[in-house]
Order: structure tokens, then sequence, then C-alpha cells
């Protein structure tokens, strides 16, 4: 990750914002149906050291003097409306980060079976303002 972000800071030009966006494994997606959460998908294992790199890597660059923090940092959600349970199910299946449903979240989003269901996954986001080498 220090690559890629090495790479965006040869890419901006100067005094250029960098938004770095990436999953946030200590918000597990929230699965609303009817109005109201009725569970979260489990993350795969590893997730949260993901996430633990990715913050690593964003202070090496920080700390390497090719970017500044201070413009703004925090978490927004974000929205996937699945037509049916099937559809929720086939797109946890096919997840590499949030594979599973939480216990008893199925069941509980049973009597939506046909929908819709919206899947609110955690996006943190940080702006870091380009700094000349």
């Amino acid at each position: 990750m220090v690559d890629a972000l090495r790479a965006a800071h040869r890419a901006l030009r100067p005094r250029g914002v960098l938004v770095d966006l990436r999953p946030d494994a200590s918000r597990p997606p929230r699965l609303v149906a009817g109005g109201r959460v009725r569970g979260t998908l489990a993350p795969r294992s590893g997730s949260r050291g993901d996430d633990l790199a990715a913050d690593a890597a964003v202070s090496a660059v920080v700390e390497a003097g090719l970017f500044r923090r201070g413009r703004g940092a925090g978490h927004l959600w974000h929205g996937t409306t699945f037509a049916s349970l099937a559809e929720l199910s086939a797109y946890v299946r096919s997840n590499r980060r949030w594979p599973a449903f939480a216990p008893g979240a199925r069941s509980a989003l049973a009597p939506f079976r046909d929908g819709p269901i919206v899947c609110r996954r955690a996006v943190k986001f940080e702006l870091l303002d380009h700094l000349a080498p």
C-alpha cells in the first residue's frame, strides 16, 4: 500500500489533495430491511489486520514527508440495495472481506426474502495534502 500511496504522490500536482478511502472492519456492514437494521455481516479473519496495515501505510508516507494530514478524516456509510435475500446471499458468498452473515442475521432477514435489502458498509476516509518532495 505504501507503493500505491507513493505512486499517488507522484501523480498529484503540488498542493493537490489525495482522498484516501478504504473499508472499515471496526464497523460491520449493516443489513437494513423494512426500515430497520436486521443484522450485520461477519468479517473474514484478518480484516482488522488489513485495516491496521493500511493505517500504518498512511502514517509511513506522512512521516516520510509526502503528505500532511489535517483537512479531515472520518467515516461514511455507503449503501447497496439488493432486490432479494438470494441476491444479497450471492454477494456475501463472493465477498472476500465480508464472506458470511453474522449469527442470526440471515434468519432475521427471512421475512424480507423478496427485498429490498440494503447493505450499508462503512468507508473510512482521510484527506491528505500533497507536499513537495
